[in-house]
């Protein structure tokens, strides 16, 4: 008994050695099998989802769900789409944004003919850790822009690692809200640190960019809106409170700054809900993320749209998360994460807006504004730019005294907002849109991306590039293949020569030198050969079997 234990605990030594390289993670495991409720329509959607590392030692991981474009293109594309929060998942999107999908009740989920996956990949990731799926010690939060940036830069080496076509994509960072911190720090990471990969633009809707000219921007918009009526008791008050929000940013410029915080709460609290009601009632509020609504206080648009409690109901599925590669024994989805949002002050990160200039000489931005957005409102937004200096000019000044103009934006024959543009940034104005612009106008917003990328329906698709891929990925599973076969072959004639040896030699411990030694030797009588070849050729016969299924990104 103890000279069988001691020959499986050098196999399994041996097993080890060689299992990191031939069972390291590939695209099939994180292939979505089975998604429930998926429509018939979408039953061909290929979507890889699951948590990658990027912090081991504390358990830290980020989540992503990888949805391949529907129909071919003039070149490949992957749009990284980020929410904001910070805190807040970007699964969202998913089914209240730019992805496939859209929830018509708990139990029916329809596709989203708007979607941005119908001509580019979409790559959706809960980041920084500890948000949405993604996973993180307690004492492990991150605190700053540039350290959430370097990790997500490790987590795309780790995602390419598994997903090498990302190298051949254009890329685009895309996001929303608070994604207006990430999404500059995070170009200039990958622009300055990962060359290969081919970043081609930003799109940055109702971003909060700069906090200066977003505390500032309350009050005049909530007046502008009749939220607040000019000169009363309620206007003198927040008034008040904006000289001391001007005080503090004067001595020093912070993402946030406490400083500021009543005059929104004050306007969100007390305003007149835009008119909904000629006084304003007790537990009712502003929506934040769209005026037009009110809500129940303290939420005043926490748990807006209705369709979020579709969402939240179906990733608490455990069929849904074991489809996705989640154990929900130990991770459980929320919209946002209060731990993060309270960790992550990024006190001693500069505002994004310091980022903008040196990415403008690099790729080209959109800004998008929702009409009616309180929290990062369009107001704001367009005086940023105004006041913003980038390649050579200030605003949308061309220098000689005219102002680039402010065109209609027409979609489909309809006046869709405002477009205007100017040393490679373009801002959008979106005509009756809230903080989420893309679940207000799907078809609109995927436009607008179109518009963008100079997406190209007319030219030749990109059959070479598949064709490389397809070709690329046959060969490293034909190599996998061979090196898993040698492998268990090994093993197998080692189990076997172990228990020969054990048996000849009772009174010897075998070990793997004298495994091989024996192997050299020239003592063995024909009929233990026979009897080896007759078992190997037994054994080998069980083969593992090996999924045939493209790798997609």
């Amino acid at each position: 008994m103890h000279h069988s234990s001691f020959m499986i605990t050098q196999l399994f030594i041996l097993f080890s050695i060689v299992g990191s390289l031939t069972f390291a993670l590939q695209a099939t495991d994180f292939y979505v099998y089975d998604l429930p409720l998926l429509p018939k329509a979408a039953a061909s959607i290929r979507m890889h989802a699951g948590l990658l590392p990027v912090n081991p030692q504390h358990h830290g991981s980020l989540f992503f769900w990888h949805v391949e474009k529907k129909y071919p293109t003039d070149k490949l594309r992957t749009v990284i789409w980020l929410n904001g929060g910070p805190g807040c998942t970007s699964l969202s999107a998913v089914w209240m944004g730019i992805g496939p999908f859209h929830f018509q009740d708990e139990n029916t989920m329809i596709e989203n003919d708007g979607s941005w996956h119908l001509y580019n990949n979409l790559l959706f990731v809960d980041q920084p850790v500890g948000t949405g799926f993604s996973t993180i010690d307690t004492d492990s939060f991150i605190r700053e822009l540039d350290e959430m940036a370097n990790q997500f830069v490790s987590f795309l080496d780790q995602y390419i690692k598994i997903f090498p076509e990302l190298l051949e994509n254009d890329i685009y960072l895309a996001g929303q809200s608070y994604a207006g911190q990430y999404i500059p720090y995070i170009a200039k990471a990958i622009l300055g640190q990962r060359s290969a990969l081919k970043l081609r633009g930003l799109l940055i809707g109702n971003g909060w960019i700069d906090p200066v000219t977003m505390y500032k921007s309350y009050l005049p918009f909530a007046v502008g809106n009749n939220l607040v009526v000019q000169n009363s008791a309620l206007y003198d008050l927040i008034n008040i409170q904006v000289k001391q929000c001007e005080q503090a940013l004067s001595k020093q410029v912070h993402v946030f700054e406490e400083e500021c915080y009543s005059i929104l709460w004050e306007i969100v609290v007390n305003g007149a809900m835009n008119n909904h009601h000629v006084r304003n009632q007790e537990g009712r509020c502003v929506n934040t993320y769209d005026i037009r609504h009110d809500d129940t206080y303290p939420e005043c648009g926490k748990k807006w749209p209705s369709d979020l409690m579709y969402v939240t109901s179906y990733l608490d599925r455990q069929d849904v998360m074991s489809s996705i590669h989640i154990d929900g024994k130990q991770v459980k989805w929320a919209k946002c994460s209060d731990s993060v949002t309270d960790m992550f002050k990024a006190y001693n990160s500069k505002p994004s807006i310091t980022l903008l200039p040196d990415l403008l000489q690099q790729i080209p931005i959109i800004l998008y504004s929702g009409q009616y957005d309180l929290i990062c409102n369009h107001w704001a937004t367009e005086a940023m730019i105004h006041g913003m200096t980038w390649n050579n000019g200030t605003g949308f000044d061309f220098g000689n005294g005219t102002l680039s103009p402010k065109h209609p934006w027409i979609v489909d024959r309809e006046p869709a907002g405002l477009i205007r543009s100017a040393r490679n940034l373009t801002y959008i104005l979106f005509y009756n849109a809230s903080h989420m612009v893309p679940y207000d106008y799907p078809h609109r917003s995927h436009f607008m991306l179109h518009q963008f990328i100079q997406l190209d329906l007319n030219s030749s698709i990109d059959k070479t590039t598949r064709k490389n891929t397809e070709k690329s990925t046959r060969s490293t599973r034909h190599i996998a293949f061979i090196v898993l076969t040698v492998i268990i072959v090994i093993l197998a004639l080692t189990g076997l020569i172990c228990f020969f040896v054990h048996k000849r030699y009772p009174n010897k411990v075998p070990t793997l030198f004298s495994i091989f030694r024996l192997l050299r030797s020239k003592t063995h009588n024909v009929e233990q050969q026979q009897w080896i070849r007759y078992s190997l050729s037994n054994d080998s016969s069980t083969i593992l079997e090996v999924v045939d299924s493209e790798t997609f990104v």
